[in-house]
């Protein structure tokens, strides 16, 4: 076994405790040194069942620490301009939960920082790592259902109005639905097709809570190849409801995934691949179901995530999502919600 690399991890409760730090323990290549959270409830409790002694409070205290060589940040938002500095010039490697920042200048601020630095920086788009997306990804690289026309990525929850919760306010959150979830759709088409977004058309707002930010965005990419992706994202539709559906449509077939946009690595995927021997004006389909049953082996993401990441450090090798390929992101974001406060299409 090589050796483990030493994480530190920012803001410990939330999805840190959820997905993360239950996974950690199982990777080879990586290991908890300290942990950091406010909430000192949090703190304990943590420290006592993944037996980690050194606890902090405060950001500092732990990039202080000179043993811990990497730093997970998993804060709300409106903190990561702030930290994602603070690490960067602590000179220690830095995973950063999405989305990069709360703005495109805040963004750009954190980019241009670590473009200065040495270590190794990328962002949390953990749906990278699902083991069904990156078959999906070599099965369209390889050409199996033609040119990509059109895609759709799903992700719904129910997500009702929470006092103080800090996802459902603006100066916390950044956003609502579009920024919690669509991040994800938005990373994982870009991934999948390896294209870039030309422009956006968005259709957002709260449209079924009194909280000041969107439950539910519907948006519209079209890419610089020539596919139009759709995307909707809300908080207001139930979680039985919520199919988390990814949909990618080419001239030759299709690739129909059901709950693998999701925390816990889950969900499948169908291929179709369908001869085209001329028009048939009566349009008549085979009954073949979802299509053919894509089979891929079962990981954790959120172990695959870090063990990865921790690789890139030691190996000097490129991580999954770069803050450069982040910073689009968050661009895609913005050009959203300026589009549908406009009401009309917005260019990258």
């Amino acid at each position: 076994m090589g050796r483990k690399v030493n994480w530190g991890i920012i803001a410990a409760g939330g999805i840190a405790r959820r997905r993360t730090l239950p996974a950690m323990k199982d990777v080879p290549n990586a290991v908890i040194t300290g942990i950091m959270d406010k909430n000192q409830k949090v703190l304990d409790e943590i420290s006592e069942e993944y037996k980690i002694t050194d606890t902090y409070t405060e950001e500092q205290e732990l990039l202080n620490n000179p043993q811990i060589e990497a730093v997970y940040v998993a804060s709300p938002v409106c903190f990561h301009k702030k930290q994602a500095l603070e690490v960067l010039h602590a000179g220690k490697s830095l995973l950063l939960e999405k989305p990069l920042a709360m703005n495109e200048e805040d963004a750009r601020e954190i980019v241009q920082t670590a473009l200065k630095k040495e270590q190794t920086a990328g962002v949390a788009m953990v749906m990278k790592h699902h083991p069904a997306h990156r078959k999906m990804k070599k099965l369209i690289e390889s050409g199996v259902i033609g040119d990509i026309v059109s895609c759709r990525a799903q992700l719904n929850c129910w997500f009702p109005d929470m006092e103080g919760n800090w996802r459902q306010k603006k100066a916390t959150a950044g956003g609502g639905a579009l920024v919690d979830m669509g991040t994800h759709c938005i990373d994982i088409l870009k991934y999948l097709l390896d294209d870039h977004v030309e422009w956006v058309f968005g259709d957002i707002g709260t449209r079924t809570f009194s909280y000041e930010v969107d439950d539910s965005a519907d948006c519209i990419l079209h890419m610089k190849k020539g596919a139009t992706c759709y995307i909707d994202v809300h908080f207001n539709i139930p979680d039985e409801a919520a199919k988390g559906m990814l949909e990618i449509y080419g001239t030759k077939g299709s690739l129909l995934a059901s709950g693998t946009i999701g925390q816990d690595g889950q969900g499948e995927v169908y291929l179709n691949q369908c001869a085209t021997e001329g028009y048939d004006s009566n349009q008549k389909r085979k009954e073949n179901g979802l299509g053919q049953k894509v089979d891929y082996e079962r990981e954790n993401i959120y172990g695959r995530q870090i063990e990865e990441f921790s690789k890139a450090i030691e190996e000097g090798l490129t991580v999954s999502t770069s803050f450069e390929d982040a910073f689009e992101t968050v661009k895609i974001i913005d050009a959203l919600y300026k589009s549908s406060k406009e009401k009309k299409a917005v260019y990258l």
